[in-house]
């Protein structure tokens, strides 16, 4: 991903373990945002961001920076806030970090709020420590890098996938149709220097994850 690029991202640090270090590098010099406790995980890189927005229960204290404070009981995420902050700002491709490795409820919201970037006209993209989760949309093909020590898996995130491609991988699916009810696309590996996924009708979530 070249600089120029980097520009043109909302990076958001989210509140995983302490331990779950993001497995894709944060940019220094990119728009940062932390949510809560994703503060934390800016500190251990090294990172000042733009602005934390969160309740701060998490974070148990109040940012020396630039903050937005929300009240405990609401009906977003920390992220899901972040997100939207990011959106006012006019950013259309956001990277979130931190994402997984805590509460099974906390990772899968963050799999809705791909979902709500999506619905808004925006693309997302979700880091952990292992892993790394990304939408793909009907006519819009994507091209994945080979990322050695990664799995490559594919899942129909709408309830039917039709006209499904995937070129470059050890098990290539060519015109596929892909359902939730079955998990066909799970565990894939890219052979080749790119892996190319393509969809005619439907959304796919694809799982890179570190074997």
């Amino acid at each position: 991903m070249g600089t120029e690029e980097m520009k043109d991202i909302c990076w958001i640090l989210a509140g995983g373990p302490e331990e779950a270090l993001p497995c894709e590098p944060v940019p220094k010099d990119a728009y940062i945002l932390c949510a809560d406790s994703g503060l934390r995980l800016a500190e251990r890189l090294g990172i000042e961001p733009a602005l934390v927005l969160g309740d701060f229960d998490s974070l148990g204290r109040l940012p020396q920076m630039p903050y937005i404070q929300a009240p405990v009981e609401k009906d977003d995420t920390d992220t899901m806030l972040a997100v939207r902050h990011g959106l006012e700002q006019g950013y259309r491709r956001f990277v979130i970090c931190g994402a997984f490795g805590g509460r099974w409820d906390h990772s899968y919201a963050n799999v809705q709020t791909l979902l709500f970037l999506h619905r808004h006209g925006a693309k997302g993209t979700l880091v952990g420590a292992s892993d790394i989760i990304t939408l793909v949309a009907e006519g819009e093909p994507a091209v994945f890098p080979y990322k050695e020590g990664f799995s490559l898996s594919v899942f129909a995130i709408s309830e039917i996938c039709e006209g499904v491609t995937i070129q470059g991988v050890k098990y290539p699916l060519e015109n596929a149709f892909l359902t939730i009810y079955h998990p066909l696309g799970v565990s894939n590996a890219i052979m080749a220097d790119t892996a190319v996924l393509s969809c005619k009708k439907g959304l796919l979530m694809v799982v890179q994850s570190r074997l």
